[in-house]
């Protein structure tokens, strides 16, 4: 504040007290006008414009509406008098400054949550930018892990003394289906990016298992892991997106497995089962023989792992898969080790005519 403010905030206190002075008498009122004079003062000017309105106010009130100025003759009842003015003026102006205290304090709170707000928006498109950077990362990984897997196999055959033309040429195929799915997968992230329904389609949840099954049966092998599959062949259809119920089995059956890679004292199974659940919907189940969870519902949060190198987004981009569907994913308690995840999908009974 600099000094022009300064001399027009105390000329304000003046001003102020010389019209309760001019409307005093006439009112009959000294006490009420000289306390709107300090109310004003102190409001408007600050603390040290009310002290001077105080000042000025009880000269005024001593001198000019008490029988007499006080001195050591004046009876007690005008001490009592300008006392309780004087006590009653301070009063008001400490209270008045504790108003504009609070006031000045709410103001700085305010802008202070503005700018917190700012900046927690800020926070939060840079956490999310990072989220769909993670899951491009988590969805693309595993067709490209795929196109690894299948073009080693590839130059195995093809590096024999004598060279497997069929077998290289089904990982030759393979490459070219993974690559495929790769694009695929680019091109649903893409459409979610434009909100883009997802292409939800007339299929059979058996076909999606065995295809995905297929795609991880190299890993399983390698590890020593046995997959054995319950699938009610009398499922009906149901309606989905194909790549993507493929994403959420796939990245079930690899949680399975790395749930898996610290077992040696038991047989390593991952046991697959589909069949309806009820009238309305179709219920599959993934149980591994692995550790277990600790935390059945934190799991499923975006960027929790227990994994050393995992991203902490494969169950929270599942389960918001399953529940773009109309289905459900959770985790049911296992009799014995392991654990087992389940996800619903709805009957054919919601397709499109």
């Amino acid at each position: 504040m600099n000094k022009h403010s300064h001399l027009q905030h105390y000329g304000l206190a003046v001003i102020a007290c010389g019209v309760a002075l001019a409307f005093a008498r006439p009112l009959d009122a000294p006490s009420s006008c000289f306390l709107l004079a300090i109310i004003v003062s102190g409001l408007f000017g600050g603390r040290g414009p009310g002290l001077l309105s105080v000042g000025f106010s009880a000269i005024a009130f001593n001198f000019l509406f008490l029988p007499s100025p006080l001195s050591i003759s004046s009876p007690s009842s005008s001490y009592f008098r300008f006392g309780v003015f004087v006590v009653t003026a301070l009063t008001t102006n400490q209270l008045i400054e504790a108003k504009r205290r609070i006031e000045e304090s709410r103001r700085r709170i305010n802008e202070t949550l503005t700018r917190t707000q700012a900046q927690l928006s800020r926070a939060t498109q840079i956490a999310t930018v990072a989220e769909f950077a993670a899951s491009i990362a988590h969805e693309i990984s595993q067709p490209l892990s795929a196109v690894v897997a299948n073009g080693q196999a590839c130059l195995q055959w093809l590096s024999a003394e004598q060279p497997n033309l069929t077998n290289a040429r089904v990982a030759a195929e393979r490459i070219i289906r993974d690559g495929r799915d790769a694009g695929e997968v680019v091109r649903h992230i893409r459409a979610l990016f434009k909100k883009n329904a997802p292409e939800k389609v007339a299929l059979s949840v058996n076909e999606v298992i065995h295809e995905v099954v297929s795609l991880i049966n190299n890993e399983t092998v390698r590890k020593r892991i046995t997959i054995e599959t319950d699938l009610d062949k009398s499922l009906p259809l149901t309606l989905g997106d194909r790549v993507q119920l493929q994403q959420v089995i796939f990245n079930l059956l690899l949680n399975g497995i790395e749930a898996m890679e610290t077992v040696a004292n038991r047989p390593k199974n991952l046991h697959i089962r589909s069949k309806l659940q009820n009238s309305d919907a179709i219920l599959v189940e993934i149980r591994d023989s692995g550790t277990g969870l600790a935390d059945s519902e934190k799991v499923f949060e975006a960027f929790y792992t227990t994994k050393e190198k995992g991203m902490g987004m494969g169950l929270s981009i599942c389960r918001s898969i399953v529940e773009a569907h109309g289905g459900r994913l959770g985790i049911t308690l296992s009799q014995g080790p392991g654990t087992t995840f389940f996800f619903t999908l709805p009957l054919g009974s919601r397709l499109p005519t």
